[in-house]
């Protein structure tokens, strides 16, 4: 498959003079050029900032022959729909015009924006999301729910506990269109949802969490053990 495709990118690349003008450094983050081929994704291009574990990663995508923009906080990725162009000329105009912004905005304080407004007293106030242990199950507490990360489609990740090393997770989201929490877990990078932890309000959470929380992270810790997923 790398041959169908990861040659004629290379070639256009090689023709690109954006790539070589884009900054070394962009509010933390740190750009690399390396190239990285998995499954039907080539990237060509990443800026990383390691401390926040924060990336933003430009590649080609094989199955719709278009150049994209991925986002990874933690072990969360997601492509960002405005740099989605079918050519290196497009790709390169919306890099000049929001690449730096998204980066901004990925170390920007997201609690007080308005899409937060309506769970953002009751988060303040919840005495226990501020007292989530640092580490539980091996798992890392990477999000906490005063200091939530904004995705994509109206969602908020407010809690996450992470194992950097097995690129495994299990996070809770807040939906501002929906208005209520849920629940996605990745082992090793994949996603799974889970409906264990929905809930319409914190207090709902709060006891999915004490139901369930130490019981996913174990399974999710068993499942990366067993394996990366083929």
């Amino acid at each position: 498959m790398a041959d169908s495709y990861t040659e004629k990118i290379d070639a256009a690349l090689a023709d690109w003079r954006k790539l070589e003008e884009l900054p070394e450094e962009i509010v933390g983050f740190r750009r690399t050029y390396e190239r990285q081929q998995t499954e039907e994704r080539y990237e060509f291009f990443r800026y990383e900032h390691t401390e926040l574990h924060r990336a933003v990663i430009g590649f080609y995508d094989a199955a719709t022959d278009s150049y994209k923009l991925r986002v990874r906080i933690g072990v969360v990725s997601y492509a960002l729909p405005a740099f989605i162009r079918q050519d290196l000329e497009s790709f390169g105009r919306a890099l000049d015009m929001y690449l730096s912004r998204v980066m901004e905005e990925l170390t920007a304080e997201t609690l007080h924006t308005q899409e937060l407004a309506p769970v953002r007293d009751v988060i303040l106030a919840w005495r226990y999301g501020a007292a989530l242990p640092k580490e539980c199950e091996g798992f890392a507490l990477f999000v906490r729910p005063s200091s939530p990360a904004a995705l994509t489609n109206g969602s908020y990740l407010v809690v996450d506990y992470v194992d950097f090393a097995r690129e495994s997770d299990v996070g809770i989201y807040y939906n501002f269109y929906r208005n209520e929490f849920f629940c996605e877990y990745h082992v090793w990078g994949m996603p799974y949802v889970s409906y264990d932890f929905d809930a319409a309000d914190l207090e709902e959470l709060e006891r999915r969490l004490e139901l369930h929380l130490v019981q996913y992270l174990r399974m999710v810790a068993e499942k990366a053990d067993a394996g990366r997923p083929v």
